[in-house]
């Protein structure tokens, strides 16, 4: 009688305990039911026999919608869809879910996925699953099969390589080599494969003449180490977008990447730390229809090599041109510029006005004002002791020079004089 009590004991205790997990794996998937769900792939609707073509590369936009027609709420609910038979799905994201969301009964809901075909998954047959979840309960499953196909035309960016690396210096030389895979059915001709930076105009191209269907291309340029890009000496400091591109299919199809350079600054277009600026002549009288010539010295007293450009605005009363416009003196090194100021056939006798500024980097270190007047009876207003007036400005210059020196050191001197006088 006792072993008889026991076991009903036992009995009513597992029913007990058996309800009790039932109560604590409460299923919050409501009414849904997998009739209810129906799933598009490129507002293509997936059904159950009847494949879906896909190409390799290929984005796939994933539309499920989920009518709740039952007469309970469908809580916390997540749709997750899953791409399977690749092989290198560990390494390569193949899933996408949704956050979490509600079905109320009577209401129909719309969520969207994205997966993208790998360029270099099997040919055939391949499976996509599409689970609707809940916390606890069993999901539902959809599954599709997808028939996988290389396109015609694919030739995709395999790998790019920067040498000296990701980061250059102003003025250095930048090595692209770009590895070309082409996954299509096609081989392909004259493949342009182009490396540029937009922002500092620079570019470099090389053509492939041949890649076969399912073949690897090196791309190195002519010089063996990569295409060659010259970062321009003044580039400022900072981030700068490159852009890989291939060209193919006869100019039809384009594959682009972007990635990151960083550019280091050259000290020589920094702002400079001391720069003398002298002008002879500031003003002069001119022809019209001859030129005006007006000689810069510049002189760099600072303590290391600087590079200074010139540019010239004017009116429409004459255009201009410099005999150099980027100059690059080492410490004390002095040198003269030449502005020349080509006046109209058709200038207004009267003064007129240039403005040349002088810049280190992006500081202007000095802004002049050219005068020239204008009157009719001048003579050709060139001038023919360019060389004499190149000495005379440097001579200027080294004149001013000595001057701020001295007073330099006069001030030095008398401060030293104060210091031992004070002892």
């Amino acid at each position: 009688m006792r072993k008889l009590l026991s076991l009903m004991a036992i009995f009513v205790i597992s029913l007990f305990a058996v309800s009790l997990v039932g109560a604590a794996t409460t299923s919050t998937l409501g009414s849904l039911t997998r009739a209810m769900i129906t799933v598009e792939v490129n507002d293509e609707d997936l059904v159950v026999g009847n494949d879906l073509v896909v190409e390799e590369g290929e984005k796939l936009d994933i539309e499920v919608t989920l009518q709740n027609t039952g007469a309970v709420d469908a809580e916390g609910i997540e749709v997750v869809a899953r791409l399977s038979g690749y092989e290198y799905s560990d390494s390569v994201d193949l899933e996408d879910s949704t956050a979490l969301f509600d079905v109320r009964a009577g209401t129909r809901k719309t969520v969207n996925l994205e997966l993208t075909v790998p360029r270099d998954l099997d040919n055939g047959l391949n499976t996509l699953r599409v689970f609707v979840l809940d916390r606890n309960s069993a999901e539902i499953v959809s599954t599709f099969e997808l028939e996988v196909e290389s396109p015609r035309h694919s030739v995709d960016i395999k790998d790019v390589t920067f040498s000296p690396g990701n980061t250059v210096k102003a003025g250095r030389s930048l090595l692209t080599s770009v590895l070309v895979e082409n996954f299509g059915e096609s081989d392909q001709e004259d493949v342009q494969v182009t490396v540029a930076i937009p922002s500092l105009g620079v570019s470099a191209t090389e053509y492939v003449d041949e890649i076969d269907a399912g073949d690897r291309e090196d791309v190195t340029g002519d010089y063996e180490g990569g295409l060659l890009l010259q970062i321009p000496a003044d580039a400022q400091a900072g981030d700068y977008e490159v852009l890989v591109s291939v060209e193919y299919d006869n100019g039809h199809e384009t594959m682009t990447q972007k990635y990151t350079l960083t550019v280091l600054g050259n000290e020589q277009f920094q702002a400079a730390e001391k720069l003398v600026v002298v002008v002879s002549p500031e003003s002069q009288a001119v022809a019209a229809g001859k030129t005006a010539v007006y000689g810069v010295a510049l002189s760099n007293e600072g303590t290391s090599s600087k590079a200074y450009t010139l540019s010239v605005v004017t009116g429409d009363w004459a255009t201009a041109s410099l005999s150099e416009t980027l100059v690059v003196l080492a410490p004390g090194e002095s040198k003269v510029a030449y502005v020349n100021l080509n006046v109209d056939a058709n200038a207004v006798n009267g003064e007129h006005t240039a403005s040349l500024a002088v810049k280190s980097g992006e500081k202007v270190m000095e802004s002049i004002t050219l005068s020239a007047t204008v009157a009719s009876g001048m003579g050709n207003g060139n001038v023919d002791l360019r060389n004499g007036l190149e000495i005379a400005l440097i001579v200027l210059v080294i004149v001013l020079v000595i001057v701020g020196l001295i007073v330099g050191f006069s001030r030095l001197r008398k401060d030293d004089e104060d210091d031992q006088s004070y002892y």
